[in-house]
């Protein structure tokens, strides 16, 4: 009977959090790497670094099964996944809840724990985790940090179990060592899906020393253990084999030097420890998110839960605690936008330490303490009703719509040159390469231009974009090689001959740019987004006028009036104020006021109203778009038109 109502339980600890994952579920393309990741698992790609092969090779079997399309089965993925590491995180919790953990008091009064209660505050620690909203966000659409979260906590569970063995039991202490070996081999796993495993280092590395001691067995061990790690990390083996992937290779890993640079992140290592000030910065945003995360309340409740687990076991406390202050120590160090999932293993301790500050209640109680142990459970509604608006994408077609609106913007053959990777560039690998959507449009993004695979990339996805302007791209690549091999005497110039190179990238660069323009504009339409544009010290075709189109920005050699035909946009509003979705909504807006201006500029008053009526729905509280309605009224009186 007991270990049947265990099964009940761990089945709850994944379903129902599921249930509730795929009902906030995003049903497409979502910002940042959506669409890229799900391009990558879908063709067997390599992705951006460090490359994810265990996630991109997990992704594609998930792109097999037989409900909705791609992307749908991908960001199903997530939800699975992370259910699936709540279902270990509930193990995780009747482990330590009902045992006493290697070291700990012996003397600890742990009756009062029936099994029916340590099940009952393990679900409610399970469902604390489950809907805080970094981890519930990240159930919710493709991305790496689902599996990541799995791994997290799968690396706990099993280096808990390993250390915890009766030294007088011989099975007792084989079931060790093999606990050790798939601890090895799972860590390894885990860094093939996120380098930020690094996270569990400092605290591992005490809790093992702490258990087994400083002597030679541990080290011997440790010699042992590196050969299933070394297994687990071969996977990234795959990204020499996909390296020619004829859809994207991120990278390009086809040599030893390409793979170093990929697998390790190097080309994101500018943002890591870049000064006092960002981390200070990043320390200040964590403190102000943190009690968020869970809605204060659950973060009350752990307090007192480290003074239990204190109690329990001193070795265990220090242990969470090292996992919790290095993640947030090395993460914050981190000086990127969207740092929220840097900081999910201290969720997860947190969640640890909710469970503890549930026990240490439930003991201070003398009765009633199976039904006040069931009420508990019931804690996860705070974080569950207050975080539901923030988390869910059920609604999201935000990016899709985005993407397609850009298309929709461009004429046939179309040339775009863009940066904006987490809005539109992302997704449209997904929707030209997987959905087969617009293949005809060349994307170019302009960011991406500055590495070495990326030329690499054009010249196998775009070979007449390539050949047209061979001369150009081979000059800057040589330079972008140099730039590559030696950063720093670029971005910090210390010598003449160091500013000199810099100037040659730059106008090689710039060279290739205005080549590009230059000789596909007789058969393509070339444009920019709106952000090229604004990029003073990089222009290129200075000699053309640009004409705003759509979403677009148009280059053209011609003079006067150019005809165009405003596609009828389809857009889901949005009044959230988060820089993702602001930018989107910005974007719309700017583009039905730009084109407005330009009409006005040719009398074309009529047309001009149209559309900033339209971007006055966009925007009602904008005033520019009500302040060009005054000016036209002003000019149609001036030329004795009358109003409509």
């Amino acid at each position: 009977m007991s270990n049947n109502k265990k099964i009940i339980y761990q089945i709850l600890s994944f379903l129902l959090p599921f249930i509730v994952y795929v009902i906030t579920l995003a049903p497409t393309v979502t910002f940042i790497d959506s669409g890229e990741l799900a391009t990558v698992a879908s063709k067997l790609g390599v992705a951006h670094p460090t490359g994810y092969p265990l996630f991109t090779v997990l992704g594609r079997v998930f792109t097999l099964l037989p409900v909705g399309d791609e992307i749908y089965r991908l960001n199903l993925m997530s939800a699975f996944v992370s259910s699936a590491a709540l279902f270990v995180f509930f193990n995780l919790m009747t482990f330590l809840l009902g045992n006493k953990f290697a070291g700990g008091d012996p003397n600890a009064d742990y009756k009062i724990l029936s099994e029916d209660i340590v099940f009952n505050i393990s679900l409610a620690s399970v469902f604390i985790l489950a809907f805080s909203r970094t981890f519930w966000d990240t159930a919710n659409a493709i991305e790496v940090y689902s599996l990541h979260t799995f791994f997290l906590i799968t690396d706990i569970y099993l280096i808990l179990k390993a250390c915890t063995y009766d030294a007088k039991d011989k099975d007792s202490y084989i079931l060790k060592e093999r606990y050790w070996l798939l601890y090895a081999f799972v860590l390894g796993l885990s860094f093939t899906n996120h380098l930020s495993t690094i996270f569990l280092s400092v605290g591992s590395l005490y809790l093992y020393f702490a258990v087994n001691g400083f002597n030679k067995i541990s080290f011997r061990r440790i010699l042992i253990l590196i050969i299933p790690f070394l297994i687990g990390y071969s996977f990234y083996i795959y990204l020499f084999i996909r390296a020619d992937n004829n859809v994207l290779s991120w990278g390009y890993p086809h040599n030893f030097d390409n793979f170093w640079r990929h697998f390790t992140g190097k080309q994101f290592s500018i943002w890591m420890f870049s000064s006092f000030e960002n981390a200070g910065k990043q320390f200040s945003y964590f403190t102000k998110s943190y009690p968020v995360e869970f809605f204060y309340i659950p973060l009350l409740i752990a307090i007192p839960g480290m003074f239990e687990l204190f109690k329990k076991s001193k070795k265990l406390f220090y242990f969470t605690a090292l996992l919790f202050g290095f993640c947030v120590l090395y993460a914050i160090n981190y000086d990127i936008y969207d740092i929220d999932t840097y900081f999910l293993l201290a969720f997860i301790v947190t969640s640890i330490w909710f469970g503890f500050g549930l026990m240490f209640i439930l003991k201070k109680l003398k009765d009633n303490v199976m039904p006040v142990s069931f009420a508990m459970i019931f804690i996860c509604l705070i974080p569950l009703s207050q975080n539901f608006s923030k988390v869910d994408e059920s609604k999201n077609y935000f990016v899709e719509e985005y993407t397609l609106n850009v298309f929709e913007s461009a004429s046939e053959n179309a040339i775009i040159f863009s940066t904006q990777w987490d809005f539109w560039i992302s997704s449209s690998f997904y929707q030209q390469f997987v959905k087969n959507i617009r293949p005809d449009i060349v994307v170019i993004d302009k960011e991406l231009m500055r590495k070495t695979w990326y030329m690499h990339h054009i010249k196998i996805i775009y070979p007449e974009i390539y050949e047209n302007s061979k001369a150009e791209f081979e000059a800057y690549t040589t330079e972008l090689f140099k730039f590559e091999a030696n950063t720093d005497r670029y971005t910090k110039p210390a010598s003449e001959t160091d500013r000199q190179d810099l100037i040659r990238i730059q106008t090689t660069f710039l060279n290739l740019l205005n080549s590009i323009v230059d000789k596909n504009y007789d058969s393509r339409g070339i444009y920019t987004t709106f952000e090229i544009e604004q990029e003073k010290m990089e222009k290129f075709g200075k000699d053309y006028n640009r004409v705003p189109e759509g979403l677009l920005i148009k280059l053209t050699k011609e003079k006067g009036y150019v005809e165009y035909k405003e596609p009828d946009f389809k857009y889901t509003f949005t009044d959230r104020k988060e820089y993702h979705y602001n930018f989107i909504m910005n974007a719309y807006y700017s583009a039905y006021l730009s084109r407005a201006n330009y009409l006005m500029n040719y009398a074309k008053f009529d047309e001009a109203e149209e559309l900033l009526k339209r971007a006055m729905n966009v925007k009602p509280d904008a005033p520019e778009a009500g302040q060009l309605m005054k000016k036209i009224s002003q000019l149609k009186l001036q030329q004795n038109i009358k109003p409509e």
